[in-house]
């Protein structure tokens, strides 16, 4: 075969396999062109790049989701906004109204009457107490009273005699002298029992003659005022004295909440700020009263300043010792009135803050807010909605989570 021959036949063997190399990379290429755009549309665009978007994200819920999830919307609503400054507080009597009952003499307790939580009348018997120091004072004016009556009659009938001529100057003024030193001792006397705490009435019954007779060593120790044993430190046999306190009576009509503003707070709150205070035991109550004191001394170690709450506790649900949180209202944060969502509206999205917008039911539009001044349950917005757009509250994270593609349980959505 001629060497012309030969390269002839190499050139077409060449050109053959150059166009079947070709024919299987143009069908290569048709296949998967169609695949790499149908991954990129199902793959989902990260939340972040989608909020960068123009258009805002919208989800629109199938039928079955809206049928097991409750949904709940509120208005996009323009007024005054309030600041509120947040403090634990713990909850005690009002100690203008607390009263420590102690015996003005010595004496031993015989009976003891009142039990802790027992309410209480003014002039109640709450514990018979003997007391000898007593019973020397009550026997003291009954001689004293003795003597009284004694020497103003012999004082009486001098004094007739001697306007009749009939007795001396010397015997009338040695009457008159006896009966005005008996009258001092008998004053003295009754004031002793006054002293330690008698009645007018008490003491007239000391001369009384009664079948019914008890030592004159037996006093009650009474309450002076009405209000709710919370303390009683007092049992049969015990000697107590004027400086011990027995018990302790508290009118709990009113109790008083101590909060601790940070030193940074004082100067926003003011006598006669309103008050909201919750309490664990009931969570779903909210109690209101008013600042009474705010403290002029500041704590060095807490860097806080007490202020004083008195509210109204009519039924005395609540306790002193109860632990309390408590919002305390600010002046008006600002003249105009601004946008506000409640607080449950907002979520947190890759460290933006946004709100859901019905568009309509099942639908829902992702917006991005800027975040203002916050009060307890709403909070202002800046920008992102409109006054009168429904934002989703109740739903809302659940709304977060097909955001993020986990269910609230933390499956794949």
């Amino acid at each position: 075969m001629s060497n012309r021959r030969w390269n002839a036949m190499m050139l077409v063997f060449v050109l053959l396999v150059g166009a079947c190399q070709q024919n299987a990379m143009d069908s290569s290429s048709t296949e998967t062109e169609p695949l790499h755009e149908l991954d990129q549309e199902l793959k989902p665009s990260p939340p972040g790049e989608r909020h960068a978007e123009d258009e805002p994200m919208t989800i629109t819920l199938p039928p079955e989701a809206l049928e097991t999830q409750i949904f709940s919307t509120v208005p996009v609503e323009r007024r005054q906004l309030v600041e509120r400054i947040h403090a634990t507080a713990t909850i005690k009597p009002n100690e203008y109204k607390l009263t420590h009952v102690s015996p003005r003499i010595e004496g031993k307790a015989i009976e003891v009457f009142a039990e802790l939580g027992d309410d209480v009348e003014p002039g109640q018997i709450l514990a018979s107490l003997d007391s000898i120091e007593l019973g020397y004072k009550k026997s003291a004016f009954r001689q004293a009273r003795a003597h009284l009556l004694v020497t103003k009659a012999n004082y009486e009938r001098e004094k007739r005699l001697f306007e009749q001529r009939i007795s001396s100057e010397k015997d009338y003024l040695g009457a008159k002298g006896a009966y005005l030193q008996s009258l001092a001792t008998y004053q003295a006397a009754y004031e002793a029992l006054e002293l330690v705490g008698l009645s007018p009435q008490e003491i007239q019954q000391i001369v009384a003659r009664k079948k019914d007779h008890r030592p004159l060593s037996i006093f009650p120790l009474k309450a002076p005022r009405a209000g709710t044993i919370i303390a009683r430190h007092l049992t049969p046999g015990e000697l107590i004295t004027p400086k011990d306190k027995p018990f302790t009576i508290a009118d709990l009509t009113t109790v008083w909440i101590l909060l601790d503003i940070y030193e940074k707070d004082v100067a926003r709150i003011r006598t006669g700020a309103k008050v909201r205070m919750t309490v664990d035991a009931y969570p779903d109550e909210t109690f209101h009263g008013t600042v009474v004191y705010l403290g002029n001394i500041l704590n060095p170690d807490t860097r806080t300043v007490e202020a004083r709450v008195e509210i109204p506790n009519p039924d005395r649900r609540l306790r002193p010792g109860m632990f309390a949180r408590a919002a305390v209202e600010t002046s008006a944060l600002s003249e105009q009135e601004t946008l506000v969502v409640p607080r449950d509206a907002v979520q947190d999205i890759e460290q933006r803050s946004v709100v859901f917008v019905e568009k309509q039911a099942g639908t829902y539009e992702l917006r991005p807010v800027t975040l203002g001044r916050q009060e307890d349950d709403h909070v202002e917005i800046l920008a992102g909605v409109q006054e009168g757009e429904r934002v989703v509250t109740q739903g809302s994270f659940y709304l977060k989570s097909i955001v993020l593609g986990e269910q609230l349980g933390g499956h794949a959505h």
